[in-house]
């Protein structure tokens, strides 16, 4: 089975960036293929696939041995486009950030307030894949489509994000 989106969501990404969340490689891993076909299809429709640091770093810690490390990196690298730094502005943005979540922020680790904030930072022409749906509130940030991707045991559902003035 492939995955399943409306037919609008990659003309909707077209010439924007499409940051991804740490769960995103980690799903890839399961079904390199199914994955491998999709982010072809976005690469293709010049959608540029990024991530941040920090959600390399997630994907990094905890390497068995060098090797295994180069490996993850590899992979990460097969995937993304760009990188997107994490500058003072971003940093910034992570207390407006904190400040707009509230209560609702309590929970929430660094590397999604920092993804939150890249958001935040290039608005109209960035989108985040997470499958952390509850982390990214929709007072915030638009769900402006949901990608559903089956895997052996049920349904990865992802929502594609955009920031909200």
């Amino acid at each position: 089975m492939e995955i399943a989106y409306l037919p609008t969501l990659i003309p909707f990404l077209k010439n924007k960036h499409l940051l991804l969340d740490t769960n995103v490689f980690r799903d890839a891993v399961v079904k390199p293929a199914v994955y491998s076909r999709f982010f072809n299809e976005l690469k293709n429709a010049d959608v540029t696939l990024a991530t941040i640091d920090f959600v390399r770093y997630e994907l990094l810690k905890g390497s068995a041995d060098d090797t295994k490390y180069k490996e993850k990196e590899k992979f990460i690298n097969d995937i993304v486009d760009i990188t997107i730094p994490v500058v003072a502005k971003t940093m910034e943005l992570v207390y407006t950030l904190i400040q707009r979540y509230g209560i609702h922020g309590t929970a929430i680790n660094i590397t999604d307030l920092l993804l939150g904030a890249t958001l935040m930072q290039y608005q109209n022409n960035i989108c985040l894949l997470t499958r952390d749906t509850t982390d990214f509130i929709q007072t915030i940030f638009d769900l402006s489509f949901i990608v559903n991707i089956p895997y052996a045991k049920g349904i990865f559902t992802y929502g594609v994000y955009q920031y909200v003035k």
